[in-house]
């Protein structure tokens, strides 16, 4: 049981790397199949292209690494604010323009170390068809982020609760968190006021903003507003305080396992996330 939670939260730290990663390879692939037409010569028989695949590889992990960056730079400075067409389409061409320049330093390098001469025609086809396969990757990776960011900019938005015959929408910059006690779930609000719902957290979660809200534990599903103080306790575990705060001093804090620890941390202060 405990390598299977481990394995867990290993996961759940680094699913997007693993994502990344592994849309990096399939992408290395191709390509080097692609550029490499005597693969499929009838008159050979099949031979993996590892040194190519490599290659592309490499040049994919750096490509990535210039991608997140200008991602992490764009989502500091322009998405958490707005997320338009036009700051999107700044970000694509941004990214291609640095990986052009890096692209151009590698291509370089190869020629000067395998002693070959620069044929403008092979660095043009190579550029064009890395940048088509970097829009790809890019759709690919930060499609869903980009999307997820421009949701969590609607100020207006709110959520609908129905409650013994009686509707009440919450916008979500009044709610504090959501907890469940006695198998009902309430919505706590930042005036300190509760309602009772008919949701499960487990709907709630499916619903909810994952970039505004978080389910820390079996009890509780957090926005950022609730988060009063952090604290690091025993086990690798977090002790997180609450507001506003319940009359019952047992919904004060709450903690958070070591498992989900990181995950925590990264949705609490995503300006330090790797």
């Amino acid at each position: 049981m405990e390598v299977i939670e481990s394995f867990k939260s290993f996961y759940r730290k680094h699913a997007v790397i693993i994502r990344n990663l592994t849309v990096l390879i399939l992408l290395s692939i191709i390509t080097s199949h692609l550029t490499n037409h005597e693969l499929f010569s009838p008159n050979s028989s099949y031979d993996f292209p590892w040194e190519s695949t490599l290659i592309s590889t490499g040049l994919g992990i750096i490509i990535s690494l210039i991608a997140h960056q200008n991602f992490k730079y764009y989502t500091t400075h322009y998405f958490s604010k707005s997320v338009s067409t036009t700051i999107i389409i700044r970000y694509v061409l941004s990214t291609l323009g640095i990986i052009s320049i890096a692209y151009l330093v590698v291509y370089c390098l190869l020629i000067w170390l395998t002693h070959n001469n620069f044929e403008f025609y092979y660095f043009l086809i190579g550029l064009l068809v890395t940048l088509l396969l970097c829009v790809i990757a890019i759709t690919l990776m930060y499609g869903e982020k980009i999307y997820k960011l421009h949701k969590s900019n609607f100020s207006n938005l709110s959520l609908t609760i129905q409650r013994n015959g009686k509707t009440v929408k919450v916008s979500y910059q009044e709610i504090a968190y959501f907890f469940s006690e006695e198998k009902v779930v309430y919505v706590m609000k930042i005036n300190g006021e509760s309602i009772a719902t008919e949701f499960t957290l487990q709907e709630l979660e499916e619903k909810l903003i994952q970039n505004v809200f978080f389910r820390a534990n079996r009890q509780f599903i957090l926005h950022l507003s609730s988060i009063n103080e952090v604290t690091t306790i025993e086990n690798g575990k977090l002790q997180v305080s609450l507001q506003p705060k319940k009359t019952d001093s047992d919904h004060l804090q709450l903690v958070v396992s070591r498992y989900k620890k990181q995950e925590f941390l990264n949705w609490f202060n995503p300006s330090e996330k790797s």
